[in-house]
């Protein structure tokens, strides 16, 4: 019986899905292309290092920050960009950064040298390149927090480049707690671990999916008692260079929730928003590159209208690519949602010894043009245009009572582009009387809509849509009763 007070339970790692390319974003060739002519284009190749050296000394200033091991507030880190980390000392004087954070930043940015050192020596990934990796990211960090027997918190020595002896799964702010690898199986995953990322380098895993996948699946392991994103982070970073990126920069400020938000779905076996992060990511912070370098040359207002087409023709595409992809974590969420209350009615008609058919269905397309009919007249209740000619997605709830002449009643969530801006979504939900083989239905009840985007994604768009859904669908279940 599962552990009530286990949220996510540990499983054994998996290796990547054979249809990985669905989820791979070739954009990124064009942007890194970009990039890479721009960068051969200087007669000065120190221009260049000096914007790579900039990201080095971000990627070590944030990979501390989102790990809440320091605060640092924005004009501070722009100071440490520009005038490099040997200011570091003066800062910690004045009291702008605290000794140990610069400490903890010192020993970030060695380590992510030390990455640029293991791509220049062509070194294979191993575990023992790991623990040195560990060992130099937590140089300056002696203790971390544990839970002794009584579950009280507690600072124990931290164990720098060795694998955990105690288990680290942490109690979540709910109080479920998150199961990472036990001990006893952390060499084993581990192993497993580089073996598959051996493999994808042999087939060509794009670096993209492969800098998502090692680093989801390095977190699940959590081999280390603490650091364990900081590497995850680095290892990520070092699959992007290594095909001729950037480093990976996830900043706190602008991406810490989507970053969060994607590592969970992952653990649900949808790796699709984590590649999806780390190649906006790297999409950005590459047509920042190519617009320093073209500033420092003085290009030409040809070259710069092109560039600034070609930008945002990427940015319509991966919108786009970004908004299915939140459709499909919505329409996975309805479709969780109706089958909850699939297995409650079931349960309750049980017991009262009356039989119900209760089923849902995704996408069923032979009723495709029902639904939307049905969809077009809610749009106009609700005040907008369905546009059907893109992206349509639902979800119903079939339910029919096992009573003579019992009429058939269907809950349908839709998922459809409003209006004709690119990227702007709708759900809508209505409940209906009668087999949709009919010729009309009976009787329609709309509960209400809901608009999301992709620039919602900032925020949670997958709790505002919960939030929606549940009282909608909780107002039409309320009128299905009152129809029986």
């Amino acid at each position: 019986m599962p552990d009530p007070r286990v949220a996510y339970e540990w499983q054994p790692l998996e290796n990547l899905p054979e249809d990985w390319d669905a989820i791979s974003r070739p954009d990124l060739d064009e942007a890194l292309h970009a990039w890479q002519s721009e960068r051969q284009s200087l007669r000065d190749p120190l221009k260049a290092e000096q914007l790579e050296a900039r990201l080095r000394r971000l990627w070590a200033i944030e990979t501390g920050i989102i790990e809440r091991l320091y605060t640092i507030d924005r004009g501070t880190t722009e100071s440490l960009i520009n005038l490099g980390l040997e200011a570091l000392g003066r800062f910690s004087t004045t009291g702008r950064v605290s000794p140990q954070a610069a400490r903890l930043i010192e020993d970030q940015l060695a380590a992510l040298e030390f990455v640029f050192a293991y791509i220049r020596d062509d070194r294979p990934l191993s575990t023992s390149y790991i623990k040195e990796l560990h060992q130099m990211l937590c140089r300056s960090q002696t203790e971390t927090e544990a839970m002794d027997p009584t579950g009280r918190r507690i600072m124990v020595p931290l164990l720098r480049g060795d694998w955990k002896k105690s288990p680290n799964n942490p109690v979540r702010s709910d109080g479920l707690i998150h199961q990472y690898a036990p001990p006893e199986h952390v060499q084993d995953e581990m192993d497993a671990l580089l073996a598959w990322h051996h493999d994808h380098l042999q087939a060509g895993i794009r670096p993209e999916v492969e800098a998502a996948w090692i680093h989801h699946r390095f977190t699940q392991i959590h081999p280390f008692q603490d650091g364990n994103g900081r590497v995850a982070r680095a290892l990520a970073t070092m699959i992007f260079l290594k095909a001729g990126f950037l480093p990976l920069v996830i900043r706190d400020a602008e991406h810490r929730e989507r970053y969060l938000d994607a590592l969970e779905m992952a653990d649900h076996r949808d790796l699709a928003p984590l590649v999806n992060l780390f190649s906006n990511v790297e999409s950005k912070d590459l047509e920042e590159a190519v617009t320093f370098v073209r500033e420092m040359r003085g290009a030409g207002i040809t070259s710069i209208a092109r560039a600034a087409a070609g930008t945002a023709r990427r940015r319509s595409d991966a919108g786009q690519r970004a908004v299915s992809l939140l459709t499909t974590t919505l329409v996975e969420s309805a479709r969780i949602k109706l089958e909850e209350i699939e297995a409650e009615l079931r349960e309750a008609f049980r017991d009262a010894g009356v039989g119900i058919e209760a089923r849902v269905f995704v996408n069923d397309e032979s009723n495709e043009h029902w639904w939307q009919h049905n969809v077009v007249a809610a749009a106009r209740v609700f005040g907008y245009y369905a546009n059907l000619g893109r992206q349509r997605r639902w979800v119903h709830l079939r339910l029919k009572l096992g009573l003579a002449d019992a009429a058939t009643h269907h809950i349908v969530v839709s998922f459809h582009h409003k209006g004709v801006r690119l990227g702007v979504m709708a759900a809508v939900a209505f409940l209906v009387a009668n087999d949709v083989d009919q010729d009309a239905p009976e009787s329609i009840e709309f509960g209400s809509a809901h608009e999301f985007t992709y620039s919602q994604a900032l925020r949670s768009p997958v709790e505002e849509f919960s939030a929606w859904l549940e009282p909608t669908i909780r107002r039409l279940l309320n009128t299905w009763q009152s129809w029986l």
